[in-house]
């Protein structure tokens, strides 16, 4: 994550959960049909939120993370503001509000946020999407470029 004239970079996609079981994955399949069509760095995935991640959240515009839904109809796609957690968050359980916390607290800035959900049907042992939400990370990934337009938050630098 770069700055620009000492502004914040541009959008900050991460999206995380367990590769390895079924719809837990879906995070990493949204973020990577992204890839390529965002500026570098501007995508990420890993298995869990960790506490590392509040430097570049504080440095970008805007953060969108994506994650599997336990709750709802399988394949889902919801997609809502998230603001930072009240209080201190610990480092045991880190979650995105609790991360835009550590990031304004420990930075300095804390970026607006979305989350970007799809609920899943299955967090078995597998490394395949089950269709449901297989078919659901195309919605997934126009909500996020939609989000982006409405948000004007791709590649410009905010206002000063």
């Amino acid at each position: 994550m770069s700055y620009l004239n000492d502004q914040p970079a541009g959008i900050l996609v991460l999206g995380y959960g367990n590769p390895l079981c079924t719809d837990d994955a879906v995070g990493w399949h949204v973020v990577e049909a992204l890839e390529g069509r965002l500026p570098d760095g501007s995508t990420a995935t890993f298995h869990q939120l960790t506490p590392e991640w509040a430097e570049p959240i504080s440095a970008a515009r805007h953060v969108i993370f994506v994650d599997a839904a336990v709750d709802g109809v399988p394949g889902e796609v919801h997609c809502f503001p998230i603001a930072a957690a009240a209080g201190r968050p610990g480092s045991h359980e880190t979650t995105p509000d609790g991360l835009l916390s550590m990031a304004g607290d420990l930075f300095g800035r804390c970026p607006p946020a979305h989350m970007v959900t799809i609920a899943g049907d299955s967090f078995e042992i597998s490394e395949s999407l089950t269709p449901a939400v297989a078919a659901a990370v195309p919605l997934a990934v126009a909500q996020i470029y939609e989000l982006i337009e409405q948000l004007n938050i791709a590649e410009t630098p905010p206002m000063a």
